[in-house]
């Protein structure tokens, strides 16, 4: 009787086993769900991390090169995180202050200019006095939204300042983070692993030195444009073609969108050579700007990037649009390292075909 009685419990010991491993999968996904915000934080630390860890890596080679001894990696990291640190901090004190100083004289004056340009010339054609009170009932903010809007600016400010700590800890662990990721395979593996991590840093580097560059450019290059066209908030408007550049393929022309409205409401002189900077800015970046910039950048297909684009933007909205092409890059290092490596150790070039990978 004991002999029949062993199968069934062991079954039932099983089984439990599996249902609680299922519960506990379960219960770690939706916790990692309520802390997506969080988890979006650290990667966006970690890319940033990885984007500065070459340089990192440089300035202890240079080091051991001119002075024939070794660096620590504490020193080198403040060498090259606090100087970017310093400029951000400058750019901010500097920026900012005219950034909201304008940003306040064009929420201001908005009412009157749509008055001026768009509804008096309207009204002889289509009735528009609810759009004048729609105007008017959202001239006076309520005391909610101005407390919902210090509580969301006080909430990006602890964001920023927690990004910038941990990408700080990152970098000076980032030994110590990359040997923790590489216990978990075999130690016959974890050269090749090793390898496949310092290709992705190397991917991550190129995307954030190439993507900076060009947002830098276009936000200069936007910014003399609308001060010679003498349009009103150049700043403003030029920081947000910035910030456009970060979000591949419709993010500079969403940019654009605000200064050809405030240049369509100055005059149509302004707005139609405001446009003509849009069309003839974004052709000299896409043929000019960008080959040159991002010549050694990450080789993702149109396709690829407008999926991984579509996908990031459905999930996490914004935030997911920018970290879309860096996730994509990974992706794709991780998929050449499994499969198109393992043809080639096969030598099955044949088999291969396009997949072969470039060197980084």
């Amino acid at each position: 009787m004991a002999y029949i009685l062993k199968p069934g419990r062991g079954e039932l010991e099983i089984f439990t086993r599996k249902v609680l491993i299922v519960l506990a999968v379960i219960v770690a996904v939706a916790l990692l769900w309520e802390a997506r915000a969080i988890l979006i934080l650290v990667f966006i630390a970690a890319i940033l991390a990885a984007g500065i860890a070459p340089a990192v890596h440089r300035v202890r080679l240079l080091w051991r090169f001119h002075f024939h001894r070794p660096m620590a990696r504490g020193p080198a990291v403040m060498l090259v995180y606090l100087p970017l640190l310093a400029a951000v901090i400058v750019l901010a004190i500097v920026v900012v202050p005219r950034f909201v100083a304008e940003s306040r004289a064009l929420s201001a004056q908005m009412p009157a200019l749509i008055e001026k340009n768009i509804l008096t010339p309207l009204e002889h054609y289509v009735p528009v006095d609810f759009v004048r009170t729609e105007l008017r009932s959202g001239a006076g903010l309520p005391r909610s939204r101005v407390f919902a809007f210090m509580r969301n600016a006080a909430t990006a400010v602890a964001s920023i300042l927690a990004l910038m700590f941990m990408v700080a800890y990152m970098l000076v662990d980032a030994e110590r983070l990359r040997n923790l990721v590489l216990l978990i395979y075999h130690p016959d593996v974890r050269g090749d692993r090793r390898r496949t991590l310092n290709r992705m840093a190397h991917r991550m580097s190129l995307w954030l030195s190439g993507q900076l560059v060009l947002a830098a450019i276009m936000g200069i290059a936007t910014f003399v444009a609308l001060t010679a066209l003498r349009v009103p908030y150049a700043l403003p408007l030029a920081i947000l073609a910035a910030f456009g550049e970060l979000i591949p393929m419709i993010g500079p022309t969403i940019a654009a969108l605000p200064a050809l409205t405030m240049a369509l409401l100055q005059s149509r002189w302004q707005f139609w050579a405001v446009l003509a900077f849009v069309v003839l800015s974004q052709k000299v970046e896409n043929l000019v700007i960008v080959p040159r910039v991002m010549s050694r950048r990450m080789s993702i297909s149109p396709l690829a990037i407008f999926i991984a684009f579509m996908i990031g933007a459905s999930l996490l909205g914004v935030v997911g649009a920018i970290i879309a092409i860096p996730v994509a890059a990974i992706v794709q290092v991780a998929f050449d390292e499994v499969f198109v490596s393992r043809r080639e150790r096969r030598q099955d070039v044949e088999r291969a075909g396009t997949l072969l990978r470039k060197a980084d």
